[in-house]
């Protein structure tokens, strides 16, 4: 078997080094094929606003609403008619319904 020698002279370190130059012709390449830069947009002259179709209904809805009273007369007259005749029956079930309802409402928007 051969033994190798070390070499006594070193090792050459010169020339180009690697990568150096090779970013500078990658760029060069891929901007051959690229389109030119657009022009910079010119900024909008003032702020507009579009209300979409919705938007527009929520707002008559709620104008409506506003002319609609508190308290419903005609509603009232006929419960107290019945009630001081005796007439007036509570659905217990549409009642407990109704609070059962309510107070889901109310803890989930307590959470959020």
């Amino acid at each position: 078997m051969e033994r190798v020698k070390p070499r006594r002279d070193g090792m050459k370190i010169g020339g180009r080094k690697p990568g150096v130059g090779s970013s500078s012709y990658v760029g060069s390449v891929s901007k051959k094929g690229a389109e030119p830069p657009a022009a910079p947009k010119q900024a909008a002259r003032g702020d507009s606003v579009d209300i979409s179709r919705r938007a527009k209904d929520v707002r008559n809805i709620k104008t409506m609403l506003e002319g609609v009273p508190d308290i419903r007369i005609e509603k009232v007259r006929a419960i107290k008619t019945e009630v001081q005749s005796g007439t007036y029956k509570v659905d217990a079930g549409k009642v407990a319904e109704k609070m059962i309802g309510r107070a889901i409402k109310d803890s989930i928007l307590d959470k959020s």
